[in-house]
């Protein structure tokens, strides 16, 4: 396959002796592993040769025939993709078929119905950009874009090494270990999502990298084998270990400071139930069992308040005892040390769409986290 300097893709080659008698489109199959949505794009808006006559992806072809297709009819004046340099985005890698990016935090990777511009995409090229990974809006580091479907289609066929960095609260009881349980949206939900067994599988590799006895927190790095939604805080928080920072599943989630500074527990367990920490609570308290409640339902935005009489599983029930531990005003403040979940996309390794080569990139760590850590040591 080929690509002139204003990034036509042109499926060129030789048919060869295996090849001898397939279709056109098992060809370019078999040479290029093209999707499903690249053959009908050749079909129906693309052109064919066959030895330099035109034909259709259902012909015959034979050993020694020349084969050149294109996606678009007007592949001639295509217009180069630009990517521009944006302060403060780091470019790591960029050829014509993709780019590799260390994302900064608060900046959405693509457009959405809350985030419809003022994306990630829309700042480094006004044209269609593919992301093959995602990352969450306040996490940082390397991520996937591809620049044209092709691109997209073999990265992501194929297997994508992911490794991330965090900061967690509490030591972690196995130094490293697997979290294999499946995640769900919380019914309900727009955004929250749940350990539950009806949902998707959901595996997380852990190793402790170092642990700071003195904050109670350890240095952790993740390495996904899947890649659902908010998987890696999901599973965190179910093992009794929230990101710090963490304004979704975390632990200010659990407790906060009033306007006079005050520490307090809020009336809610693990599980998103409304119960108390303190034994004092009076659990008939009905009044203040609606008020939070109704608190959480916008904060979760959920859509009714009986979503919240299910039991998701937040914090698996072995690990809660540990987990209120961590509900202290001690771990607050060093919650509010960062300003968001303190998680960095830190590896990711990947075959190239087209050389077919493994690359692998390292994304640094942002200010925040590094200042995070000085503060630790």
């Amino acid at each position: 396959m080929l690509f002139n300097k204003n990034i036509v893709m042109e499926f060129k080659f030789t048919v060869k002796h295996n090849q001898d008698s397939k279709r056109a489109v098992d060809a370019l199959i078999d040479e290029f592993g093209i999707s499903s949505n690249m053959q009908k794009r050749i079909r129906l808006y693309g052109n064919l040769w066959i030895n330099d006559i035109p034909a259709r992806m259902i012909d015959i072809v034979h050993t020694g025939d020349r084969i050149v297709a294109h996606p678009d009819k007007d592949y001639s004046e295509s217009i180069p993709i630009i990517t521009n340099q944006i302060s403060g985005i780091e470019v790591i890698f960029e050829d014509e078929h993709l780019i590799v990016l260390n994302k900064p935090a608060d900046l959405v990777v693509h457009p959405t119905m809350s985030h419809p511009d003022n994306t990630l995409l829309d700042l480094i090229s006004d044209k269609k950009l593919h992301p093959v990974t995602r990352l969450d809006r306040e996490t940082t580091g390397a991520l996937i874009i591809a620049k044209h479907p092709h691109s997209h289609y073999q990265i992501a066929k194929n297997h994508i090494r992911r490794i991330y960095w965090a900061l967690t609260h509490g030591h972690w009881t196995k130094q490293q270990n697997t979290v294999n349980q499946p995640i769900k949206r919380f019914p309900n939900s727009i955004m929250v999502r749940v350990v539950d067994q009806t949902g998707k599988s959901a595996i997380t590799n852990y190793r402790v990298l170092y642990s700071f006895k003195e904050q109670n927190l350890d240095w952790v790095e993740f390495a996904l084998e899947t890649g659902r939604t908010h998987q890696i805080r999901v599973h965190s928080l179910y093992c009794g270990h929230p990101l710090l920072g963490d304004g979704l599943y975390g632990i200010s989630n659990y407790c906060e400071f009033d306007h006079q500074d005050n520490f307090n527990i809020l009336r809610i367990d693990p599980n998103l139930n409304f119960l108390c920490f303190q034994e004092n609570f009076n659990e008939n308290n009905e009044y203040e069992i609606n008020e939070n409640i109704e608190y959480n339902c916008k904060q979760y935005k959920l859509i009714h308040t009986d979503s919240l009489k299910i039991n998701p599983q937040r914090v698996a029930p072995e690990y809660q005892a540990n987990f209120k531990s961590l509900i202290t005003e001690k771990q607050l403040i060093l919650d509010s040390l960062i300003k968001r979940q303190a998680l960095h996309s830190r590896l990711i390794g990947f075959t190239h769409p087209i050389t077919k080569k493994y690359l692998e990139f390292k994304a640094e760590l942002p200010n925040d986290m590094m200042k995070l850590f000085e503060n630790l040591e």
